[in-house]
């Protein structure tokens, strides 16, 4: 009985392919199985798990039996569940991105160029990504060259664009001050949000909000319950295996009444 989990059948099945053409890259790969290349890395480093419903696009695509596909489904899903339950207790964990490194990125197109190495459908190429982007190609090759200078962006020798910010946040230094950086970026943000309740239909985006009357010294807490839904919001929209679209999500929790 083979003990072969599926990560081993996806390494055999890239050595096949390779004994057969020694150009076949491991990028090459990751296009011919459906993934991004950088997922490809970390699934064979067996640094992410792999979600059954990809188990199955795969098995189909390297012609694996039914059986075979599902119990490796059942057997992804278990280390699928153990990966999430870890991820929701680490997400406290995330490092902030160093003050001096955010104020080089206070943009937030950096972040969106980040996101778009994840999607099925990216190109390594500043033209494409200017394109996506809605910006000029100078413009997108400033960002990109920002990313690499301060380390959440490898480009290597092959092309291959690595994202290097996994366990980086953006939140601000403390509940109450922000630099001019924050203030900055969260400006550019909130001018994103009105231009998308002008240019976008319902069915793209959900823009709402509430006005109600409180004690002020529960706005501490009302703070922390927003980073919570935050990050749990962030980490059921990431954990997905056919990323097509950059979303971008941005709270706000102010007072009305002029100070006395």
């Amino acid at each position: 009985m083979s003990t072969k989990n599926f990560v081993d059948v996806l390494k055999d099945h890239y050595k096949e392919k390779r004994a057969n053409d020694r150009h076949f890259s491991q990028r090459a790969y990751a296009r011919y199985i459906g993934i991004d290349d950088s997922r490809l890395s970390k699934i064979l480093l067996g640094k992410r798990p792999i979600h059954p419903e990809l188990v199955e696009a795969i098995g189909r695509k390297i012609q694996l039996s039914d059986q075979a596909i599902e119990n490796f489904k059942k057997a992804e899903l278990k280390k699928y569940r153990r990966h999430t339950r870890r991820a929701k207790n680490n997400v406290v964990r995330l490092q902030k991105i160093p003050l001096e490194t955010f104020k080089i990125i206070s943009d937030p197109r950096h972040y969106h160029i980040l996101e778009l190495l994840k999607l099925k459908s990216f190109q390594p190429d500043v033209q494409w990504v200017a394109l996506v982007m809605g910006i000029s190609s100078d413009q997108a090759q400033e960002c990109v060259d920002r990313l690499q200078a301060v380390g959440l962006l490898r480009i290597e020798s092959d092309g291959t664009w690595v994202d290097t910010s996994e366990g980086f946040t953006t939140d601000i230094l403390s509940d109450v001050a922000a630099t001019e950086a924050h203030r900055r970026f969260q400006k550019a943000v909130l001018l994103r949000s009105v231009q998308a309740l002008q240019d976008l239909s319902l069915g793209h985006r959900d823009q709402s909000s509430i006005v109600v009357a409180t004690d002020s010294r529960k706005l501490h807490e009302a703070k922390q319950m927003i980073k919570a839904f935050r990050r749990k919001l962030g980490l059921f929209l990431s954990e997905s295996e056919t990323k097509d679209q950059v979303f971008q999500l941005s709270l706000s929790l102010y007072p009305l009444n002029k100070e006395e």
